[in-house]
């Protein structure tokens, strides 16, 4: 059985396309003490230093439930391990945006899938199926170019990060899973970088699953499934709606899963040690990383892995890069 197919964070999230959106609110200002950013060229990413440093990666598996993670899928995050980066880093501020992913494909003329998994109602349940039709340039509710990216594989990642490589000069790559976490937690240790609590505050940070996108679906809204807040939004925000975290970076957690590059494995057991890629286990498969606006509360925190096939296209599926050099 294919170890990515993850089905339980399939569970409540967005569906097809929205007729009507709930109210907007306004980007937030940077913290004056976030970190500087730059960028390598006119329309790269946004890149902000990441320390040295070392870090406890992941979450036992008592943690995970309970914080709400079913028990049959628990696990996946553990052992706690400690993490080493003997250099730094740098991470993009925000996910890439579609207008960050239409610069690369008009230029390359890059030809990215044109259909999309996205769900439907039926029966009383959710259906996730691949829709023809649903692409990164329409995903099935509305974007504009502030927007992050979804319905793009890893593949597609690797390809945008190979082509900001080559345009720049510099070592441009997906996160691997140390890289993301470390980046997530930003010197913090608890669930979120904003504390433990899934209360009211998380709506100040993330877009996550809360209860304009209950409304919106008209689906379970209670704590078990929703952050009991309104963001703002119910399908993704355009990146740097909220608050950022510690080290500068935006939507580490919420809006949209991120892909990572390593090799999937269904725990840590044998995990690098040193902040590096881990090149063994399924390597078919990936890990993305931070939770998503449509998912039950329970998995949207910094520990949180949910696997899928490289070349899998999801509707709350993007991702940001790093540069090594």
């Amino acid at each position: 059985m294919r170890i990515w197919n993850w089905l339980f964070l399939a569970l409540f999230a967005a569906t097809a396309p929205v007729m009507a959106a709930p109210a907007r609110r306004a980007p937030v200002a940077a913290h004056a003490t976030a970190p500087a950013a730059h960028r390598d060229c006119i329309g790269c990413p946004e890149m902000v230093a990441m320390p040295a440093g070392s870090f406890d990666m992941g979450m036992t598996a008592e943690q995970e439930i309970a914080f709400g993670m079913p028990k049959p899928q628990a696990g996946k995050a553990a052992p706690v391990h400690k993490v080493t980066f003997a250099k730094g880093f740098m991470m993009a501020k925000y996910p890439v945006t579609v207008a960050q992913f239409r610069q690369f494909v008009d230029e390359t003329h890059y030809q990215a899938s044109d259909t999309c998994t996205n769900q439907r109602f039926y029966d009383g349940h959710f259906i996730y199926e691949p829709a023809r039709g649903y692409s990164w340039r329409s995903p099935g509710f509305p974007q504009d170019d502030r927007h992050p990216v979804v319905c793009v594989s890893s593949e597609d990642a690797d390809a945008y990060a190979a082509w900001l490589s080559k345009k720049t000069g510099h070592h441009y790559a997906v996160p691997n899973e140390a890289q993301y976490e470390y980046g997530a937690r930003a010197g913090t240790t608890t669930a979120y970088f904003w504390g433990d609590a899934k209360d009211a505050k998380a709506c100040e940070y993330a877009n996550e699953p809360d209860l304009d996108q209950a409304a919106e679906l008209k689906a379970p809204s209670g704590p078990d499934y929703r952050f009991q807040c309104h963001d703002g939004y119910a399908y993704t925000s355009p990146v740097g709606t909220y608050k950022p975290n510690p080290w500068g970076l935006y939507d580490m957690l919420g809006n949209i899963w991120e892909w990572t590059s390593d090799c999937y494995n269904n725990n840590y057991h044998g995990a690098p040690t040193d902040g590096s890629t881990w090149t063994t286990g399924d390597c078919d498969g990936r890990a993305s990383r931070g939770g998503s606006y449509g998912n039950a509360v329970f998995s949207t925190y910094a520990a949180v892995r949910a696997p899928r096939h490289a070349s899998y296209v999801g509707h709350s599926w993007g991702f940001r890069v790093v540069r090594n050099d």
